[in-house]
């Protein structure tokens, strides 16, 4: 029996998976955060603040789609 018949029969995430689905839920919270805080500086007029939390928040999509392509992949082994 393959890793994968194992994982699909037994329905577990090892340590690893569930620590990528972790970090995606805790960065797309994060950039949910960051959508407000990005409104909040728009309406003080406050274009450095502005700046650096959309920053922070094209950085944490770009990681998003890094670890949803690693969770890709090891989906895909057999």
């Amino acid at each position: 029996m393959t890793s994968m018949q194992t994982h699909q029969q037994t329905g577990t995430t090892n340590n690893v998976e569930y620590d990528l689905y972790s970090e995606i839920h805790s960065l797309l919270k994060g950039n949910a955060a960051l959508e407000q805080y990005i409104q909040d500086a728009k309406k003080e007029g406050d274009k450095e603040v502005e700046s650096c939390f959309e920053s922070l928040h094209d950085q944490n999509k770009q990681h998003v789609e890094k670890l949803r392509k690693m969770i890709a992949k090891r989906l895909t082994k057999s």
